[in-house]
């Protein structure tokens, strides 16, 4: 049975290594070359783990004290590049892959807080930030709305319920098998949010004439119950 801080470490691994190749995806058109690729995918990748290693106090950093997981960045960065410049990617391959990073980062920093002492509260919130920091910064740094704030298909709402549903099983379940199954809600709920097209309400002032959108699903339904067919 794996230890509780061998997981988040293979967790934290998994997920540097997924989220740099994000990194390095999101640079394509934006006229950044090979040092700022590298960079921007070094941030995108460690982000999340440093902001949460700094709001919990745990000293030294995760990447400081192991050099190991910033190499792993790097070399995910150059391994997505090298590739990326001869063959074509098509844009389901960079959700996918942000997907599988949230997924892992997000129970990682669950993980992690509960270990340390932290109460579910705190380690929910670990969670969404550990799994959310480092893409909004990877979208600031690209010059695009964080994903996060833009009325999207859910994300930071899938680290939540997963992360809800892994405190709240904590203790109760196998840390393994708890973890694998957070991993396969948190993945699946942002890949079908992203099929279906499922959004949170848009805040809209009273009296401005700005409907809200149906998911993708609802529209095709209401078309074929409109134009049926003979």
């Amino acid at each position: 049975m794996i230890e509780v801080t061998e997981f988040v470490y293979y967790a934290d691994l998994a997920g540097i290594a997924v989220f740099a190749a994000t990194g390095v995806l999101a640079a394509q058109g934006r006229q950044i070359d090979m040092f700022g690729v590298i960079v921007l995918a070094i941030v995108t990748a460690l982000g999340g783990g440093t902001l949460r290693d700094l709001c919990l106090n745990a000293h030294p950093l995760i990447w400081i004290a192991d050099p190991v997981l910033l190499w792993t960045a790097v070399i995910a960065a150059l391994f997505t590049f090298a590739v990326c410049r001869y063959r074509p990617y098509p844009r389901r391959a960079l959700l996918t892959l942000d997907a599988a990073g949230l997924a892992l980062f997000a129970v990682a920093g669950a993980e992690k807080a509960l270990s340390l002492g932290f109460t579910p509260t705190i380690a929910v919130v670990m969670a969404v930030v550990t799994g959310c920091a480092g893409g909004m910064i990877r979208d600031l740094m690209t010059v695009r709305i964080p994903g996060i704030l833009r009325h999207d298909e859910f994300y930071a709402t899938c680290a939540l319920v997963g992360a809800i549903f892994y405190v709240s099983l904590h203790g109760v379940i196998e840390s393994g098998l708890l973890a694998l199954i957070t991993l396969a809600i948190i993945f699946t709920v942002r890949m079908l949010a992203i099929v279906l097209e499922l959004r949170l309400p848009v805040f809209v002032l009273a009296g401005m004439d700005h409907p809200p959108r149906l998911p993708r699903l609802l529209r095709r339904l209401l078309k074929k119950s409109k134009h049926p067919e003979d």
